[in-house]
C-alpha cells in the first residue's frame, strides 16, 4: 500500500513538472511572439494601411491596430524579424513606433 502511494505521489510529480516545463516552452516560442506598438495611426484608412503592410512583412504573422487606442497589435517569428525592424518599418510608413517617430510625415506625402 505504501509503494502504491509513494509511486502515485511520484507520477503525480512527474507530471506535473512535465507540465510546467512544456508550459515554458510554449511560452518562450521565438516563431510566436506578441508585442503591443504605440502609433500614431488615428483612422480607418491608417488602420487599413498598417495591417495590410505590415502583413506583407517576413516574420510577422498577425497584425490588429486600434487606431482608437493608437496601438498596434502584432504576433511575429522572432527568428525573421525583430522588434526594432518592425518599428522601421512603421516609422518608414509614416507612423510613430513607440518612442520612435515616423521618418516622414504620411499626410505631406499624399498631396
Amino acid at each position: 500500500m505504501m509503494k502504491t502511494m509513494q509511486k502515485r505521489i511520484f507520477i503525480s510529480l512527474f507530471l506535473l513538472f512535465f507540465a510546467v516545463s512544456s508550459f515554458n516552452a510554449i511560452a518562450d516560442n521565438p516563431r510566436k511572439v506578441k508585442v503591443t506598438i504605440k502609433t500614431s495611426a488615428e483612422c480607418i484608412y491608417c488602420k487599413e494601411n498598417l495591417e495590410e503592410s505590415l502583413k506583407k512583412v517576413k516574420g510577422i504573422k498577425k497584425v490588429n491596430c486600434d487606431y482608437v487606442k493608437h496601438e498596434v497589435y502584432i504576433v511575429y517569428n522572432s527568428k525573421k524579424i525583430s522588434i526594432e525592424e518592425i518599428r522601421t518599418k512603421m516609422n518608414g510608413m509614416g507612423y510613430d513606433a513607440d518612442d520612435q517617430k515616423a521618418s516622414f510625415d504620411k499626410f505631406k506625402e499624399q498631396e
